[in-house]
């Protein structure tokens, strides 16, 4: 049915209320609530800010993008094996049952599913359609994970959080390439100053093992791609090591000034790329006592965290380095503590770099997003 705001939108908790209390948690959502929503919502399918009449196939490349960008926010967060189409757009993006809820006014029904379900504060995403403004609606249906608003880890996806031979990490004695720094020497932390490592590690990933693994092909972020000087030139991470991103649009969307996104997840082909000239990579890994937000390069970036990381991947002496001088990690990764910053996942990424590339000083690259 037609709905007020066609297209595919996504709200913050923070414009819901449940029941007549602002911004309460979805946890609450039951069968039978009455909800509603304010505020200004984001479009993620069709270009942002209004479009000026001209060439029609120019308008259709910027749908066929609009369009190319919904699809990926909600293949992380809707079964690949649950989806169906809207009838009437075979193009539009695949809509399925995953975690969320259902509403209706008594007539209609407007389905939200959920992006970071698995954290604190996940995004409602209405890929349908939004019901109206300000109208109180029925709850008809929920379907939430157990750890809706509860903050579970996030879920590593190959394992590697690596930074690359060559890479310049800040220090208090100026840039210092990362396979010359060693286990007690200090580096530059924005939030804690300088602060020793307390383990590197380093395995090297051969061309045959990259040929049969793909994912673990490193992303190059161009030089300037974050912005200007951010990264002093070409900056090649492994593809999970997570990158800081800054801003009002981080805020507004997720409540955080700054928050933590992996290297895939900025590819865009253009300033962040899979780096496929490569013929074989050696990853280093850098961890102090703490997780720690460092410069790489000039670029925010993190440190080891164990949690995120496969052990099976580390070669044996640096695992069994890492084990000896945290002794804790080899029963229980999550012993070593929490996380610098907020982390995005795969969805939540879309949507901040689609929301930031509607920006008229974002046009130039959807990857400009630490402003």
């Amino acid at each position: 049915m037609a709905a007020e705001f066609p297209g595919t939108y996504v709200l913050t908790r923070r414009q819901t209320e449940i029941d007549g209390i602002g911004g309460a948690a979805l946890a609450t959502l039951a069968v039978g609530s009455l909800w509603r929503w304010a505020g200004d919502p984001v479009c993620i399918d069709m270009p942002a800010g209004p479009l000026e009449l001209g060439d029609p196939l120019a308008r259709a490349e910027l749908h066929h993008h609009a369009r190319r960008a919904a699809r990926r926010i909600l293949r992380g967060i809707v079964p690949a094996d649950g989806g169906r189409r809207p009838s009437g757009d075979a193009a539009g993006p695949e809509v399925g049952v995953g975690a969320g809820f259902s509403l209706t006014d008594g007539c209609r029904i407007w389905k939200a599913v959920l992006a970071g379900s698995d954290g604190p504060d996940p995004l409602i995403v209405f890929p349908e359609g939004l019901p109206p403004r300000g109208r109180d609606l029925f709850v008809a249906e929920v379907a939430l994970s157990p750890a809706v608003g509860e903050g579970a880890r996030p879920e590593p996806e190959t394992g590697v959080i690596c930074f690359t031979p060559g890479t310049l990490i800040a220090t208090p004695d100026g840039p210092r390439a990362i396979e010359h720094i060693r286990p007690g020497d200090r580096i530059a932390t924005k939030d804690n100053g300088a602060q020793p490592v307390a383990w590197t590690g380093a395995r090297r990933i051969t061309g045959a093992r990259l040929h049969a693994l793909p994912q673990l092909r490193p992303i190059r972020v161009r030089s300037g791609a974050l912005g200007e000087d951010r990264p002093e030139g070409d900056l090649i991470v492994s593809p999970d090591h997570r990158l800081l991103l800054r801003g009002p649009r981080a805020e507004a969307l997720f409540n955080a000034c700054e928050v933590l996104v992996t290297a895939r997840d900025l590819v865009d082909d253009r300033s962040v790329t899979v780096d496929h000239a490569l013929r074989e990579v050696t990853y280093v890994h850098l961890m102090t006592e703490r997780h720690e937000v460092i410069w790489a390069n000039g670029l925010e970036t993190e440190t080891f965290h164990p949690a995120s990381a496969d052990p099976e991947l580390l070669c044996d002496e640096g695992r069994e380095a890492l084990f000896a001088a945290f002794c804790e990690l080899a029963a229980e990764p999550l012993a070593y503590g929490g996380y610098a910053r907020r982390i995005l996942s795969r969805a939540e990424a879309a949507i901040l770099r689609h929301d930031a590339a509607g920006a008229p000083a974002l046009a130039a690259g959807a990857a400009r997003l630490a402003v």
